[in-house]
């Protein structure tokens, strides 16, 4: 082979290769940036949903014990104004878990939505029962115990709805596929 020939194979062969390489290298780049990109997405969608997930359950919580406070009120001596007021806060935080739910339905996922849900229903069921006991006389026949039976049942109820509603958004923060 003749030595002008090589020398152009040789050249033809080294830009190839440096032409190789660098598409090599541009294609290693993109796949990191893109990486780099679903990583950054998936660690704000957490943290998103973790604020969400703290807006819905701070203001349960404070119902929860607001209505739990209030049914005590209920043990011996009837304090009315106790329970009112015990009662004005638990609905005030109802209508802050309220809005925060309205959120966890766009933040989801859906099984964190429906614990949430639950929480609610069960915090807005407490505080309906409460509300007919307060309206009972205190002297009724059986219709007290009717309604601390159904809020004891409540108390216990909302204890594990929130536990699954913990369970459900700590699942939702360890899963980054979604």
């Amino acid at each position: 082979m003749d030595q002008g020939l090589a020398a152009l194979l040789g050249a033809t062969v080294g830009v190839a290769g440096t032409v190789l390489a660098s598409a090599i290298t541009g294609w290693s780049t993109r796949q990191q940036v893109q990486a780099q990109a679903r990583a950054e997405h998936a660690h704000w969608r957490r943290q998103v949903r973790r604020d969400a997930y703290g807006a819905f359950l701070s203001p349960a919580s404070e119902s929860q014990k607001a209505l739990k406070m209030a049914g005590r009120a209920f043990i011996g001596e009837r304090d009315t104004e106790e329970v009112d007021r015990r009662l004005q806060q638990a609905q005030d935080q109802l209508a802050l878990a309220q809005a925060a739910w309205a959120n966890l339905a766009v933040e989801g996922p859906d099984a964190v939505e429906r614990a949430a849900r639950s929480v609610y229903t069960t915090l807005k069921s407490m505080h309906t029962t409460l509300l007919a006991l307060r309206d009972t006389p205190p002297d009724a026949p059986d219709g007290n115990v009717r309604f601390v039976e159904r809020h004891a049942v409540e108390v216990a109820r909302l204890s594990e709805r929130i536990g699954e509603f913990t369970v459900a958004a700590r699942s939702a923060l360890d899963d980054i596929g979604d």
